[in-house]
């Protein structure tokens, strides 16, 4: 009907809620929060500390309100207290994000530069991956400047 008015109480809190403790509908599984621990910890534990600070929310349930602050958080508890955890907030659509990324990193040529052999992982370990993937950033971050600035004066507006 027309008038029809659907009443709710808690379902909108607690349906994301699930996410964090699947055992509210009777799942016997880990939340969010667990699978992230539980895949740091099925890597090398020299990789650990990297992962946590690299925590990326993606797809269609980052866009809950407040969503990336309780992962944050969540994944916090449960993280060596010595590891920064950093969950930050996506900067683009987090339905598309992940492709965007991709393609973003396939086009700048920069792939090739980043390939970390296992014997200059030995050798040097995750600070060679940081160093390498902190270059691609910044080269990506300041492609995408410069195309912006491109964009703008093309169209009259001042960057």
């Amino acid at each position: 009907p027309k008038d029809a008015i659907l009443e709710m109480n808690n379902e909108r809190f607690a349906v994301p809620e699930v996410l964090f403790c699947p055992s509210m509908v009777g799942m016997n599984q880990t939340g969010i929060d667990g699978a992230v621990k539980d895949s740091i910890e099925m890597l090398t534990p020299d990789l650990h500390s990297l992962l946590y600070s690299t925590v990326v929310c993606v797809g269609g349930h980052a866009n809950i309100p407040n969503y990336t602050e309780r992962v944050h958080s969540a994944v916090r508890r449960n993280a060596p207290g010595d590891f920064e955890v950093y969950v930050p907030k996506a900067l683009q659509s987090a339905d598309e994000s992940v492709w965007r990324g991709g393609v973003r990193l396939a086009a700048s040529g920069k792939l090739d530069q980043i390939w970390v052999t296992k014997q200059e992982y030995e050798e040097k370990g995750g600070l060679l991956c940081r160093q390498k993937m902190k270059e691609v950033e910044d080269c990506l971050s300041s492609k995408g400047r410069k195309s912006n600035t491109n964009n703008n004066s093309a169209s009259g507006k001042k960057a």
